[in-house]
């Protein structure tokens, strides 16, 4: 994206054009209606509408009405205030810039600065007939000002982003001033107190962010690092003065209920975070690390319900392959993939379809983190020896229908799931393994006998996530020469066109907005690779068959790899080459 230029003619138009004076006199529907845009009539039942609502501008009504949208409103505006119009989604905004003009100004008067020099800064405004709004910039920045115009709802959502990440900071600062002065809160005083609190904010603000895990890494006498992982990717959340280092940790023990004393050894708990009326699970994992330091780690767990299967990401021909598996009486279906890839997710939806009254689901997970009404879910407790096979022996004896095993972690866990399918039960469970066939090899080299369990699987359904293109800011291109050999060295050319259609082949790139903190990536979306077991699969694998001929003979019955799956969702929109290949392998 560019950089935001200055108009050249804005400061002639601030002082004749722009004088408060002209703008009072200016009346927006008369402006409109002079310009051929609006009838009177729309006028006069615009008014009448404004009326009727709590302090909406004209301009707001009419957007509302849908008589006139917003962009054409500011775009008259502007021309006839002699103003420049920029699109916000086409310009990258210096951070320098959004430190001239106060958070509370932004958000009050609906105003973005979008550049600035020693002398002066370019404001973005949504109302140019809002002479209140420029005298609160002018008065705020101290410099001498540039107005520009922007579409309303853009500012706002840039400003919401970037007014909160500002304050957030500036807020934190505060924060941490509070904490040692020793503020009273909620009859608490001293040091406990002020860990309370700042193991609160943190946990509040990486819900807050949409963050997956929580990083706490101390470093002995400098500042204790806090990192947050986001849609895969960890970053920076604050860095916190090393003389609550202690503090923090402790306070994490206590509320995981560790041994405070224990610094030598890991340790690995649950948290239980009142949030509101409703509860949020963390896991806890804490680390002894160099330096006399102990890092901790905080997975927070969904705790929510399971997803749609049509929301999975799969692709139409997955979706229905899938419906037909888990509609079988009997048999093993497999989620693959290494930690952190929607395995879990995945098979809950799963579970979702054949979740029924007629049916009795079990489950054994490590932990529970999603719950669905009707499953009876058991959570693993190795202390006192349930595990994943003990488990499995009593749920044998409990008359189920269909069972799910979180993880199939040893031989004995494993040999008892096949049993299981064998003996007219549905199954479903994971495995750690990089891709479908990969999977078969796996389970022989476990031990487990494939004349059994080539009868037993239905199918393995191997699973990434990849960061997902931003929908308010990605921008749709020609694909060259050089991506056209690529794609085509993925999928073959005919694959190729079949996919991307006829005419040049389009795809999208990361651009960055407020919306996605400028990285031009929100969300994560499930890359897919499913191997249906046939006939020829199934005397592969009594004949023990390589990994590569298990590829081809699965290929041959339309599975795609999982690189070839996220090609196709690139050529979707949803995302690109770039997230594809950090996932998959070429």
């Amino acid at each position: 994206m560019s950089s935001p230029q200055t108009p050249a003619n804005s400061e002639a138009s601030i002082s004749s054009q722009s004088h408060p004076e002209v703008r009072r006199r200016l009346r927006l529907g008369e402006v409109l209606v002079k310009e051929g845009i609006i009838s009177e009539a729309q006028v006069e039942s615009a008014l009448a509408a404004q009326k009727q609502s709590k302090g909406k501008r004209l301009g707001e009504v009419l957007v509302d009405l849908r008589i006139v949208d917003e962009v054409t409103i500011v775009k008259t505006l502007a021309n006839r205030l002699d103003l420049k119009f920029v699109d916000l989604n086409q310009i990258q905004i210096p951070e320098a810039a959004l430190k001239e003009v106060p958070s509370r100004v932004m958000r009050e008067h609906n105003v973005l600065p979008i550049a600035c020099d020693p002398d002066s800064v370019t404001v973005a405004f949504g109302d140019p007939l809002a002479v209140d709004a420029i005298d609160a910039v002018r008065f705020s920045c101290q410099k001498r000002l540039l107005e520009v115009v922007s579409a309303p709802t853009q500012i706002k959502r840039f400003v919401n982003r970037s007014a909160s990440i500002s304050e957030s900071k500036e807020e934190f600062e505060v924060f941490l001033h509070s904490l040692a002065r020793g503020d009273d809160q909620g009859g608490e005083i001293g040091e406990d107190a002020a860990a309370v609190r700042l193991v609160n904010k943190i946990i509040l603000d990486a819900i807050r962010d949409r963050a997956s895990d929580i990083h706490i890494e101390p470093n002995g006498d400098r500042q204790l690092v806090v990192r947050f992982r986001i849609d895969g990717e960890c970053r920076q959340y604050r860095q916190i003065p090393s003389e609550y280092r202690e503090q923090l940790v402790a306070r994490l023990k206590i509320m995981a209920k560790l041994n405070i004393a224990e610094r030598r050894m890991p340790q690995d708990g649950k948290i239980r975070f009142k949030l509101g009326k409703s509860e949020v699970e963390l896991r806890m994992v804490t680390l002894p690390t160099a330096g006399e330091n102990e890092d901790v780690v905080l997975r927070i767990l969904a705790g929510s319900g399971a997803q749609p299967l049509a929301s999975m990401s799969l692709s139409p021909d997955y979706l229905r392959a899938i419906q037909n598996l888990v509609a079988s009486p009997y048999g093993m279906i497999l989620a693959v993939g290494p930690t952190g890839s929607g395995k879990t997710t995945t098979l809950h939806a799963m579970l979702g379809k054949v979740n029924a009254t007629e049916k009795k689901v079990w489950t054994v997970e490590d932990p529970v983190e999603i719950t669905q009404a009707g499953l009876r879910q058991m959570q693993v407790n190795p202390q006192i020896g349930l595990t994943f096979s003990s488990a499995m022996r009593s749920f044998l004896r409990a008359d189920p229908d269909v069972i799910m095993v979180g993880e199939m972690r040893d031989e004995e866990t494993a040999h008892m799931a096949i049993e299981a399918s064998l003996t007219g039960h549905l199954v479903f469970s994971t495995l750690h393994t990089n891709n479908a066939p990969e999977t078969i090899t796996r389970l022989i080299d476990m031990g487990m006998e494939p004349f059994s369990f080539s009868d037993a699987l239905l199918g393995v359904l191997a699973q990434r996530l990849a960061r997902r293109l931003c929908d308010g800011c990605k921008e749709e291109y020609d694909a060259s020469d050089v991506e056209l050999a690529e794609f085509s060295g993925y999928l073959g050319e005919g694959v190729l066109s079949r996919l991307s259609g006829p005419g040049p082949m389009r795809l999208f790139r990361a651009q960055g907005c407020a919306e996605c903190d400028n990285t031009g990536y929100r969300g994560r979306l499930a890359l897919h690779e499913l191997l249906v077991n046939d006939d020829e699969i199934r005397e592969a694998m009594q004949r023990r068959a390589t990994t590569g001929e298990l590829r081809s003979l699965a290929q041959a019955s339309g599975m795609r790899t999982l690189l070839q799956d996220g090609i196709a969702k690139c050529l979707q929109g949803l995302t690109d080459l770039k997230q594809v290949l950090a996932v998959c392998s070429r």
